[in-house]
């Protein structure tokens, strides 16, 4: 039992590490927000005026951008082949196919294309759609376009 008595003196007696003191705390420093003028950074910002407002504002026609788009509004007319038509003489589908390879039956009333394409007929020979571009006005105009067979031979 001595020895862990002579043990814990000697500890005692040793000089410990010296720790260096804590930095002094920086003072704080307050920031005065001066632009006030402006919007708060935590409201939503409002939407700007643009030529998508100013339209909206107009009376002139405009697609209906709350309208579920179809698969094939995501490809350009130029990406989309007519390989065929299937039906009855009430109604008349046609079989688009996509770049990817994939085909889909249309009817009169899809909409195809990027520019708001609807289908207005369906033949055997091609489809007939009215797409509806930018004037860049803000307004939109009527633009007729079609779909012809595509053949491979």
């Amino acid at each position: 039992m001595q020895d862990t008595k002579d043990f814990v003196a000697s500890v005692k007696q040793s000089k410990g590490i010296a720790i260096e003191p804590l930095p002094k705390p920086l003072t704080y420093e307050h920031y005065v927000y001066s632009a006030s003028f402006s919007r708060s950074p935590f409201d939503a910002p409002q939407q700007e005026l643009t030529l998508d407002v100013i339209s909206k504002n107009r009376d002139c026609l405009q697609p209906d951008i709350n309208r579920r788009k179809s698969l094939l509004e995501a490809n350009a007319l130029d990406n989309l082949i007519m390989r065929g038509t299937l039906g009855t003489p009430d109604e008349f589908w046609a079989l688009i196919q996509t770049n990817d390879g994939d085909v889909y039956k249309v009817k009169v009333g899809n909409y195809i294309g990027l520019f708001h394409g609807k289908i207005t007929q369906v033949s055997e020979q091609q489809i007939e759609l009215t797409e509806i571009v930018p004037d860049g006005s803000g307004c939109w105009v009527e633009r007729q376009n079609s779909l012809s067979l595509h053949s491979d031979a």
